[in-house]
This record gives structure tokens, sequence and C-alpha cells, in this order.
């Protein structure tokens, strides 16, 4: 990727920032040692995983820290000292000529409100413009982040909105003053694919339109690589390596970033095995500790050595426009985390089927008429799954991928009985189970445990994770007090948590802990299919790689099987042996995993496939970009479930005539459902390929 011209004298300096916080529970060194500077026209990304300091570094240049937080060093924005400005100094620059986009917009904007009136009030603040001149401004803003009919927009409460639509709107907002520096805190987190391209390609848009500096954090690696220009990595409140993004990629000089860059599922080449992810053991030091006169990294360094246990590196020269703060940054190689090594290869078909459906059907609510009980439908009921059939086997995992609003979460939520289908058939191994998991049996109900999404809202708050895993040992392994406790220890290590954290609310766990405190509770009933519902979408990639393997032996071990449903394509690809791909509630292809993911595969699954970033700064911009979003289901499609939005769409066959099933040349199980006979359409997408790899 190119790198802007940076201007003379950068537009954001922060020189050795501190953040402490004296609470009741103790101090909480949230920022140790935080440098970095912005220039206009830049992005920054900002990497590191959960705990160390990256949304505190974004608070503190927002001036959003709380009363309790003492703040040390500098923050320098446009010769300004932010720590020190007034109230009402700092009220002038936010919104105005500082911005930040949040990662979760449904929790920031107003749910009372209509999106227009949200950014009308930041316009008549700032710009002491009148309500015309605000209207026509802010449907400007909402035209310019890629939102179609602006006006009719502007009128939505955001309950209306998509995730995306909803974070297009809140850039809108961030860019209604034209600021200079716009911050963005995992502004693509929990967005499928296709949504997460178009706020990239709207960033990399805004950094070239705008001139504004952007700081970009993110846990996201694919990301970082398709944004920034270059990249800070931080460390337990430090930064510890900073460069320009592809010499981050390509030459990391911290064994931290180059331990993080073995995390991430890397796509294999022609006619390679995918390799088992390496992994970072322990934990981030603890911000309630004191920085000792050490590296803080050395105790899950593979290189520490006696000098990183009795002295604190500095941030050091790394090479050109490079720096480390590593006593031995001129060794850092990847092999440091461990040889790569082939990934055991899942089981081969024909082996125990444990569980089939077929033909599954749902709809959501009630058909209306036009006079209550009479007259013609006038709303249909929402048709979430259509005729949607899949098997798993012993040993194997599968994996489920498509937008929001494909059905997804209500195929899991029936397989576990949490919704019953309106039709179709569920079988655990020779038995046909009952829809609603009140009326399964409790061998049923122990060999079906599903990881949901969320896992502050699956775990009571008010009591200790204990009481989530001790509940489901005594109730489905039959275990007393004393041996549940210490079987519950057990899984707590198994994935990667102190038993400790037995009797912690879930409160004071991070949402990667909670997770996995979740994951161990799955776990507990020792269950023959668990159904994980995006269970690591919000988990660092060291974590992620945690869990990933942890699925992995245990499957080896213990023949656990999965229904693995994610948006991230780059895990799809990893741990999945086959997969299901959903679009609007029917199943656009289905096979084992390397004959979708390869040409031939149906448009919307080259679709996803385009649209995922690649954690290479080389790697060249996706090709396809899917207008609109997922249809609401209401009424059953004439045609193909896909044309609207279909980019290969072939002429009228396709809106008047159902597709055929067809069978995929590399196995006789791969499905796809597309008029399009297959080599043809291998040949267009290879073509297609070809054309972008130049």
């Amino acid at each position: 990727m190119s790198q802007s011209p940076r201007p003379e004298g950068p537009l954001l300096e922060v020189d050795r920032l501190a953040v402490t916080f004296y609470t009741p529970r103790g101090t909480v060194r949230a920022v140790r040692d935080a440098s970095l500077e912005i220039g206009r026209g830049e992005v920054l990304g900002l990497v590191g995983e959960s705990g160390c300091g990256k949304s505190t570094v974004a608070f503190a240049l927002m001036g959003y820290l709380p009363g309790t937080a003492q703040v040390d060093g500098t923050l320098r924005f446009a010769g300004k000292d932010i720590a020190h400005l007034t109230p009402s100094e700092l009220r002038e620059l936010r919104g105005n000529r500082m911005a930040m986009v949040y990662q979760d917009p449904a929790t920031s904007l107003n749910p009372a409100m209509r999106v227009g009136p949200q950014i009308e009030e930041v316009l008549r603040e700032h710009l002491a413009l009148d309500t015309r001149e605000a209207t026509e401004r802010t449907a400007e803003l909402f035209d310019s982040v890629g939102l179609a009919d602006p006006t009719a927009i502007g009128r939505r409460y955001p309950h209306e909105l998509s995730g995306g639509m909803q974070q297009r709107v809140m850039i809108a907002m961030a860019l209604a003053c034209d600021p200079d520096l716009l911050i963005m805190d995992e502004p693509t987190t929990g967005l499928d694919v296709t949504t997460e391209a178009t706020i990239l390609d709207l960033v990399v848009d805004l950094k070239q339109r705008v001139n504004a500096g952007i700081l970009f954090v993110s846990h996201n690696l694919g990301v970082i690589a398709r944004v920034a220009d270059r990249v800070i990595v931080m460390y337990a409140g430090q930064t510890v390596e900073q460069a320009p993004v592809r010499e981050i990629f390509k030459n990391p000089r911290h064994p931290y970033t180059a331990g993080l860059l073995s995390c991430m599922p890397q796509p294999p080449g022609e006619g390679e095995a995918t390799t088992r992810l390496r992994r970072i053991a322990g934990a981030v030091y603890s911000a309630e500790e004191r920085a000792a006169e050490t590296c803080l990294f050395a105790p899950r360094c593979p290189m520490a050595q006696d000098t990183c246990r009795s002295a604190a590196p500095d941030m050091a020269e790394a090479g050109a426009n490079h720096l480390s703060r590593c006593f031995y940054r001129d060794d850092v190689r990847p092999e440091i985390w461990g040889e790569p090594e082939p990934r055991a290869a899942g089981s081969s078909n024909g082996t125990e089927q444990i569980l089939d459906a077929q033909n599954l059907q749902r709809l959501y609510g009630k058909e209306r008429r036009k006079y209550i009980l009479f007259g013609p439908p006038v709303r249909p009921p929402v048709r979430a799954l259509n005729d949607v059939g899949f098997r798993v086997d012993r040993g194997r995992t599968l994996g489920i991928v498509g937008e929001s609003g494909s059905g997804k979460t209500t195929l899991a939520r029936a397989v576990v009985g949490l919704v019953a289908p309106d039709k179709g058939e569920i079988r655990l191994l020779d038995s046909a189970l009952a829809g609603e998991v009140e009326q399964r049996t409790s061998e049923e109900r122990a060999a079906l445990r599903m990881v949901f999404q969320n896992p502050t809202a699956s775990l009571n708050p008010k009591l200790p994770i204990r009481h989530t895993i001790i509940r489901s040992l005594r109730r489905f392994a039959g275990l007393d007090r004393r041996q549940s406790r210490e079987r519950a220890a057990e899984l707590l290590r198994a994935v990667g948590l102190d038993p400790s954290y037995l009797d912690r609310p879930p409160g004071e766990l991070s949402g990667g802990e909670k997770q996995r405190a979740a994951l161990a509770g799955a776990f507990a009933a020792n269950p023959d299919v668990i159904v994980a519902d995006e269970a690591v979408s919000s988990l660092d990639v060291s974590v992620q790689a945690q869990v990933l393997n942890l699925l992995e032996e245990r499957q080896r071990e213990l023949g656990t099987s999965y229904i693995f449903i994610t948006h991230d394509l780059g895990v799809v690809r990893y741990i999945s042996d086959d997969i299901l791909v959903l679009y609007a509630g029917h199943v656009a292809e289905y096979g084992p995993a390397k004959s979708v993911l390869d040409p031939p595969s149906h448009p919307y699954t080259e679709a996803l496939l385009s649209a995922a970033p690649v954690p290479d700064p080389d790697a060249a911009p996706t090709r396809i970009r899917l207008p609109g979003a997922v249809p609401t289901m209401r009424e059953a499609f004439r045609g193909c479930f896909f044309a609207g939005r279909c980019p290969r769409k072939i002429g009228p066959i396709c809106d008047e005539t159902p597709p055929p099933a067809r069978t995929g040349p590399d196995s006789p199980d791969h499905v796809i459902y597309c008029h399009i006979p297959v080599d043809e359409l291998a040949a267009m997408q290879r073509e297609a390929q070809a054309l972008e790899a130049k």
C-alpha cells in the first residue's frame, strides 16, 4: 500500500502517555508508556490484545476519561495540550476538529430519536446552521458514506437500520464538521464480511478525500493490513513496536508482534496443507501489577533471557522508520513460536452420523390480513428458514456462513431446541428430536450444547461463573459437589483460565474470558455436538488461536462434533470439514470445505470470499461488492433467491425460475444452487482470480 506524504509536523503527538485509574479495589495502570504520531491523510493502526490499553489511549485523546484517572505525559493536538484544556475547550474540540466512531453503533445512537435529527443536532451545535441547512448537510453526509436514499434514511430510527447502516450513520456523524482527526475504535467488529468490506472501502476513501488523520483501533490484523499506512503494537499498556504496515507484517521486530501474526489462520498455498495455529501462552501482564524493571512480555516470550528479567527495554531503532521495545529485536523470526505443523485432518467421509436435518422451515410472525380476519394478506410472516438440510458426522465440523439476516442463528437455535421448526425433522443418531428443548430428554439436552455469540447475556451476572459450569456437571455428568468443583477447575484450565476464576462474577471478566467460561460450561456435559454461534468473533487473535486449538484437541480426543457459525472466513477455512452457505434462509451451497472454498463456488460464496480481509498488505484489493442487504424474506422468491444482488446474473431466468441443484466436479456431496453450469462458474471465477493477481 502506498503511503500518503507526511506533512511538515504531525497532526497528533502522544509522548510517554500513562493513564492510571484509582479505584476502591486498587490501582489500575491501563496505559504505562505509549507514544505515537499521526499526520494528515494518514491511517495509523493500533493493535494488541484486550487489556493492552488501546481503547484507553483513544478515550484519553478525546478527553473522555473519568475523574478517577490520572493522565501523565504529553497529548498534543495541532499544537494544543489536550490534557490541560478546560471543559468548554474540550467540547469545542470534540465533534468539531476531533471525532470518534465507536465499536457498537447501537449503543452510541439515541434509540428514541431518528438518525437525521441526531446529526442535525451536531451541525447546529458546532457550525450554527439553521434547520434547512442542517437537513441538507445531513443528506449530503449520508450520501458521502454510501447510504442509499439519504433523505429517507434520516427519517428512520436506529433499530430500523442494519448494523452496517448504523455504523455508516456513526461515520457520517463523525464527519459532520470535517474533523482533522478521526478515531475509529473497532468499527467493524461484529459486522459480516460484505458490510465490513464496504466500511473499509469507505475508510480508505475518506483518507484520500478529507485528508484527515485517522487512528484505527482493531484486533483484526486483516483489517489493519487493508487500511493502515503505519502500525503501532501495544502490550500491557506500552507501545512495543511501530513501523510502516508492510514492514510490520513482513519483518516484525518484536516477539509479541510475531506471535500475533502466527496466531492468524492463513489460507494454504497451492497443494499445501493447512498449518496448525500457534499461540501465545499465558495472559497479558496485569494492569493491577506495578511495572517491574523488566520486560513485561518476558513471562510469555520464547526468546526471553536473563537480561529481559533484570532490565526494562526502551523503544529503539530496528531499521528505517522502525522501532521495537526488545533487547533482541534483530533475532526475531516467525519460527520462534514453533515450526509450522500440519493441522490434523478431520474424520473421513462415511463415519457415524450424529445429526441429520431435513427440509427445515421456520416462520416468524403470523400472516396479517387487510380486515383482521378476512381479506387479502398484507403482511406475510418472515421466512427465516426455507427447506434447509445438512448432516454432521462424529468428529467433524460443519461451518455455517452467510451475512447477517441469512438465518444462521435461527438454524442454530432450531438445532438445540430454542425455536421449534414449523416443518422438517432433526434426528440425533437414530432418534427424531422434539422441536422444543423442554420436550427433549435429559440425554438429548446433554448431547446438544450451545455457545452463544454474546457470553454476557448467557451468564448470570449475579452469580460466579462456577454456577454455570458446576450446574451442568451435576445435572448431566452426575458428579457430587466435590467432584464437580474439581472437574470445573480442570475445564477452566483447558480453556486457558486459572481455577480462581470460578469464584468471580461475569462482571470481573473480559469479553474473551467470558467466552472461554461459556465454552467450559458447554464442555461440562461432554456433548456429542456443540453449536458455537460466533463464539470467537469478539476474541483477540491469540485467544482465538487458543480456543480453536482447544476445540480441535477435544474433537480429536473425544470425537466431539461442532456446528460452527461465524462471519470470519479465515476461521471457517481453518476449522471446517464441511461448509453450509446460507442466504435469505436458503441453502446457496453445501459440501466439503475445500470444494466450497475453491472454484467453482456459488456466486454468493465467491462474493463472501472476495470481501474477506487478508492479513497481507500486498494482497490485491477485493473486487466484488454486493449492493443492498439481505432481503427481509416475507415473500417466497419466484426465481433465484440471490438474483436481486447477484454479480453474475445471466438474465430473466434468474428472476423467474428457481435454480437447480448442481453437483460440484470434485465431490458428489458438493451442491451449488445456481442456473450457471459448474464448469462455466469455474472458468469465470478462475479468470477473475487471474485478473486480480496481475
